[in-house]
């Protein structure tokens, strides 16, 4: 039986890869693609894919504010993020959403089939990158501080740094990282001071000058 997937990506040049490794496999199809959030609720209204391979930066929503959406839409489809974002924050607030899984676009390639196999069969799939990165996470301690520079920021600080140094607001790291604003701008000072720098800005340009996006 064909496994139905859909594919969700504002790059035409991804959404071209991607087929090019499902065609070398038989048992998945490609039924539906789409370049925005709307197009992918549309796509999963219209198509009831089995799974939807889901980019999270797209034009008009973006894939985390679709998840929850595409569920009500198409409750048995399955979502595999498949995105160049490896912060913590995003992937966790993708797992919690009730993404099937998560792999990160330079290992498309290598990882897709397994991905698809694993969540066809009601598994789940973090790839290698991700899965990594958790586990680092899960060992450090609370308010670990390391060496110098980006070492000095825990985890926790430096997804708040990566996500300010993207333009998101306080309100908006909030509900990325599912804390409260005071808790997000009590991560920020905390920045601030260790890394000997004054206000917002300042935390943008140390993020640009060493290369931390």
């Amino acid at each position: 039986m064909d496994i139905r997937i859909a594919i969700v990506d504002d790059h035409d040049i991804i959404r071209a890869g991607i087929k090019s490794v499902l065609e070398k496999h038989p048992q998945y199809t490609a039924c539906a693609e789409a370049a925005d959030g709307e197009a992918a609720l549309k796509a999963a209204q219209e198509f009831k894919p089995d799974i939807m391979l889901l980019d999270i930066s797209m034009p008009k929503l973006s894939g985390l504010d679709i998840i929850t959406r595409i569920k009500r839409v198409s409750p048995r489809t399955k979502i595999i993020i498949i995105s160049v974002y490896k912060l913590g924050a995003y992937i966790l607030k993708a797992l919690r959403c009730g993404v099937n899984g998560y792999i990160n676009k330079d290992n498309v390639a290598e990882e897709l089939i397994p991905a698809l196999s694993r969540v066809s069969a009601g598994g789940s799939y973090l790839g290698a990158e991700i899965s990594n990165y958790l586990a680092q996470v899960a060992r450090e301690p609370k308010g670990k501080e390391t060496a110098q520079g980006l070492k000095i920021l825990n985890a926790r600080e430096q997804d708040v740094l990566r996500l300010t140094a993207e333009g998101k607001t306080a309100k908006e790291i909030a509900e990325i990282m599912f804390l409260s604003r005071r808790t997000v701008e009590n991560y920020k000072n905390c920045i601030l001071k260790k890394l000997n720098l004054h206000k917002t800005s300042d935390l943008i340009k140390y993020s640009l000058e060493n290369k931390f996006l």
